[in-house]
């Protein structure tokens, strides 16, 4: 198995390098965040600001101000003085990046650094042999890495027995809610749902008192490929919250289950009935986000990040509606919620191609210090923010740096909270930290190669047959057709490899 990954990794590296001569021949804590605080703490390492190094970061919405770029602004000039690197700034494409990952690596022409939120972009490369092992430069240049990534962190960046990432914990513990009009409820007299059949009871008495709007709006088409991303929150009250989960001490695969089977009978119904948006199939999130802020319609499954944005557009459209995030639908067997985030936030790869593992270790060892941490959050204490009751209070020249989220490398708990709360966010994401209560074991895993190698293939059939059940296009009857075709196109070979893995950490 180890041979036939290693030729397909060779494979695909020649394709790419054939690709790239072809295009070439054509021609075409407190956060005290003063600007001179010390790095030097215990543990930190400087070296010389002769030592270059490129840094590919994820893009962003954020623009720059005039006269200043990625590599030319206050921001990045601190992190050089205080970590002792000359940095060159990189930033990825806003799509295929995995695709353009892959291009450099398959050139030679690669960063020292590529940071990615993408697992699966860190287990391919793992699994091709393109990352530099880390376990060696962590031990010597590392002492503030080692000491703030967990246990379970580690174990999902380790593989065949060798660290190939710097794993970023996790820092948010919520996910999404249910997003309802509660002003709409209290027109209709409708106490706040909370089980499963006071929500549905709820959704068929908007639908028929006011049938010109949409009781529950959902899409199919999440970011993460879910066929049931935005109607999730309903999916949690039939045990549906992650895919591979530990039940009665063994791991399930929960899509193929007969639980599965009734959260699709109940969905489809909401559908035939016209309570579930007629649009399901093909709604991403914008069309939710549009639909909610048009007064469209009642009720949704969103993150707490697009929560506070509808809300606010709502609310300029129509000043009385009432906005809320509740409870999500507690099924028949109390259970309800969402999956839980990975332990990982972010994966920091070196590729095998940088002569300089040690130095990006003591880059990232360096910039963990209070004051750089500080300053990427908040910028600098009495220019851009200022302590209140021992609270960061954002000043207005804080928006001329929004660009530091470029530089947002790594990020705590304490620094997470305060900006959701500097910018706002604070009555969206609170009210929901209870509500991810399912655990996806494989987020705990290192990359497993059998399942990394069936995964979107699984993911494409769970998909189709979802989508086509829960509107109409195919019986209920073909779940069953669903489940034998999950076995036989790789599903169950998966999840014997997941159970053999489980057994090792349990």
């Amino acid at each position: 198995m180890k041979e036939k990954r290693m030729a397909k990794a060779k494979g695909i590296v020649l394709i790419l390098l054939t690709i790239l001569l072809i295009a070439g021949c054509s021609g075409g804590g407190n956060p005290s965040g003063n600007n001179e605080g010390e790095s030097g703490e215990q543990g930190a390492e400087q070296s010389g600001s002769e030592t270059k190094l490129r840094v590919y970061v994820p893009s962003n919405v954020e623009e720059f101000p005039s006269g200043t770029d990625l590599n030319n602004n206050e921001i990045a000039a601190y992190i050089e003085e205080q970590t002792g690197f000359d940095i060159e700034w990189e930033m990825q494409p806003k799509e295929n990046v995995d695709q353009k990952i892959n291009i450099m690596m398959a050139s030679g022409d690669t960063p020292d650094l590529i940071i990615t939120s993408n697992k699966q972009i860190y287990a391919n490369l793992a699994q091709q042999g393109l990352l530099a092992p880390l376990g060696e430069a962590l031990q010597q240049h590392g002492p503030r890495i080692m000491e703030s990534v967990p246990e379970d962190t580690w174990k999902a960046v380790t593989y065949e027995g060798e660290i190939y990432a710097i794993g970023v914990p996790q820092n948010q513990k919520a996910t999404s809610g249910m997003l309802v009009r509660t002003d709409i409820l209290e027109e209709l007299g409708i106490a706040v749902p909370k089980t499963l059949d006071e929500y549905d009871a709820a959704l068929r008495l908007i639908r028929e008192k006011k049938p010109e709007l949409i009781p529950l709006v959902g899409g199919a088409a999440d970011s993460n490929g879910n066929a049931f991303g935005y109607i999730n929150g309903f999916a949690g009250a039939f045990g549906l919250g992650a895919e591979y989960v530990v039940e009665d001490g063994d791991v399930v695969h929960t899509y193929t289950q007969p639980y599965a089977k009734e959260f699709l009978a109940y969905m489809r119904e909401l559908y035939a009935s016209g309570v579930l948006d007629r649009e399901y199939p093909v709604n991403k999130n914008t069309n939710i986000q549009e639909k909610m802020i048009s007064g469209q319609a009642a009720m949704t499954t969103i993150s707490w990040v697009d929560a506070k944005v509808i809300t606010e557009a709502l609310l300029e459209k129509q000043p009385r509606a009432k906005l809320e995030l509740l409870h999500p639908p507690v099924g028949a067997n109390g259970q309800f919620g969402f999956k839980q985030n990975t332990p990982v936030r972010v994966y920091m790869l070196v590729p095998k191609a940088s002569p300089r593992v040690n130095e990006v270790v003591q880059f990232i060892n360096n910039y963990m210090a209070e004051d750089v941490l500080n300053v990427v959050s908040y910028g600098w204490e009495g220019k851009h923010y200022t302590m209140k009751d021992n609270a960061v209070v954002a000043e207005p020249a804080a928006e001329d740096i929004r660009y530091r989220i470029y530089y947002q490398l790594w990020d705590t708990e304490e620094n997470f909270l305060n900006r959701v709360t500097l910018k706002g966010f604070g009555p969206y994401y609170f009210p929901v930290l209870d509500y991810s209560t399912y655990s996806e074991i494989t987020q705990y895993a290192p990359p497993i190669p059998i399942v990394e190698e069936n995964a979107q293939t699984l993911t494409d059939l769970t998909n189709e047959y979802f989508i086509k059940i829960i509107s109409g296009a195919l019986p209920l009857e073909a779940f069953d057709e669903y489940a034998a075709k999950w076995n036989s196109l790789g599903g169950e070979a998966s999840l014997k490899e997941v159970k053999a893995w489980y057994a090792t950490v349990k």
